[in-house]
């Protein structure tokens, strides 16, 4: 019973500090603000993002992941932002829905750095009765298990250029806890972030933006996504990822107008999970609107791809 629980317990952590699957997401630009809240406020002008993520297709129960974003530009100095996130994998099932703030201050006429807080409600609820055990009438089965609706909140510091950007965060906070167990033995420590990206001009054409996602998790295998990505006309991204000891996958993101932006992302499993699974798939669309932000008088970074 007690390996029962390890493996759910897994499930359940990893459901809270990876949001199921924020380490297979691969177009970052659609997930900034999961990743950090002080990415609030730092493009140059207002959007709405939505992704959507099935992984590992073919297999029974496999991560499911639908997020969605804001981020606004209240002033020249102070970001604000909603986040939402709704994740199955297995019997585990995760929704949340936060709201951000970040102030951006100057440090020289090149570099800003911006210091975000967020707060969210979250709800985490484990199928167990939906199981089959090799335990006829497990009395530690019968119940499902439910956080019921949790505050919780996260900090980040972003420091960026018009070429280059570095953020750290910790964007959630805290233990998850269960209304109907005591799962405090399982469940491992919230996560650690940090990231940088650059944008380096090949030609009057080309633009290459490679970019970096490490995580820390005490108790889980490293974490480190890595991205390529090539801009053509600063219209259509081509890009190459990597996830260390887990996939390799492809991106291709399109500028239809400048209001509206898709990208679609494709991976498969370098692991073990390529003997049973071969793809995961990820769709992303982005609505940008207002006027371009003129801060400090230098353009912001095209952050991730």
């Amino acid at each position: 019973m007690k390996n029962i629980l390890s493996i759910f317990s897994l499930l359940v952590a990893t459901s809270v500090l990876f949001g199921q699957s924020d380490p297979g997401f691969r177009q970052n630009q659609f997930n900034a603000m999961q990743l950090n809240p002080a990415q609030a406020g730092a493009n140059d002008r207002n959007e709405i993002n939505a992704l959507s993520v099935n992984s590992w297709i073919g297999v029974e129960g496999a991560p499911t992941t639908f997020t969605a974003s804001g981020n606004f530009n209240a002033t020249n100095n102070l970001g604000v932002g909603f986040t939402a996130l709704s994740d199955q994998i297995g019997p585990v099932k995760t929704f949340r829905l936060g709201i951000s703030g970040a102030y951006h201050l100057p440090l020289n006429k090149k570099w800003k750095m911006s210091l975000g807080l967020n707060a969210f409600l979250s709800n985490i609820a484990v199928d167990l009765p939906s199981l089959t055990t090799t335990v006829s009438y497990d009395p530690h089965m019968v119940s499902a298990l439910n956080s019921g609706i949790q505050l919780k909140g996260g900090w980040g510091l972003l420091v960026y250029s018009k070429n280059l950007y570095l953020g750290v965060s910790q964007p959630i906070l805290g233990n998850v806890k269960f209304l109907n167990a005591n799962m405090t033995q399982f469940v491992q420590s919230p996560s650690f972030i940090t990231y940088a990206g650059a944008d380096y001009k090949i030609d009057s054409k080309w633009d290459f933006r490679p970019n970096l996602v490490y995580r820390y998790v005490k108790a889980f295998p490293t974490y480190l996504n890595m991205t390529a990505m090539f801009t053509y006309d600063k219209k259509i991204d081509l890009g190459l990822d990597y996830q260390l000891q887990g996939s390799i996958g492809a991106i291709l993101g399109v500028e239809i107008n400048k209001a509206l932006y898709v990208g679609y992302g494709y991976s498969f499993p370098t692991s073990k999970l390529s003997r049973i699974t071969s793809q995961t798939h990820e769709i992303a669309v982005r609505v940008r609107f207002g006027k371009t932000k003129s801060g400090f008088n230098f353009q912001n970074p095209r952050f991730f791809n």
